[in-house]
């Protein structure tokens, strides 16, 4: 496998980003992987989103991992989670440009304020094809547009996770359309400390289902 650093276009804006490309051969299905906060320290270097990177390349499957607008290198200034959907739309383009994968299997994962965005960002970008949000901020944010989706969806939280508690996430779930599916990892917590590794095989063995 190999990593690239590379820049792509999102909304008149130049970002940032890592591709991860497998040894398996073309044309392999890819996933974009957005990071947490960014006004709260989150950039693509998180070690969840690291991994998930890693372990989906081992899988065969490409992943792009990228600075949201106005983190790190990446132009622009923060913008609440909305535009920040625009930059998921460029990544998805930007795969699309790239020999060697397979813009008929492409799809969007997140951790927390990455896993809002990519989540709404999915549901309404007919490119991606599954969705998959790692500890959704549900506490904070309104995630309702879920209900609009039919598209495969994975979720993974921690079970002592205050940012996605447990009730409010099953009565979310439970109006969901289409095939979903969740996995609650026991003792963590949303920063997902010491478990990075399962959370990444959930996440590349879904996308191996689905892609």
């Amino acid at each position: 496998m190999s990593v690239e650093q590379i820049t792509f276009t999102a909304d008149h804006l130049l970002l940032e980003g890592m591709l991860h490309l497998p040894e398996a051969s073309p044309p392999v299905p890819a996933v974009v992987v957005s990071h947490p906060h960014p006004l709260y320290g989150g950039n693509m270097h998180n070690l969840v989103v690291g991994h998930i990177c890693r372990c989906l390349t081992e899988k065969g499957i490409a992943a792009l991992r990228f600075n949201f607008r106005g983190t790190g290198a990446s132009q622009g200034t923060h913008a609440n989670g909305i535009h920040e959907r625009d930059d998921i739309s460029g990544a998805l383009s930007y795969l699309e440009t790239l020999e060697g994968i397979d813009p008929a299997r492409l799809g969007v994962a997140g951790y927390s304020f990455g896993a809002y965005v990519a989540l709404a960002a999915g549901t309404q970008d007919g490119r991606s094809k599954a969705l998959c949000g790692i500890a959704p901020p549900i506490a904070y944010m309104d995630m309702s547009f879920l209900k609009n989706s039919a598209k495969p969806k994975l979720f993974l939280f921690g079970s002592r996770d205050e940012i996605t508690p447990l009730e409010p996430f099953l009565t979310l779930f439970r109006q969901l359309p289409g095939d979903n599916r969740y996995e609650v990892i026991q003792g963590a917590d949303h920063f997902l400390f010491g478990h990075e590794e399962p959370v990444a095989e959930l996440v590349a063995g879904f996308f191996m289902e689905r892609l």
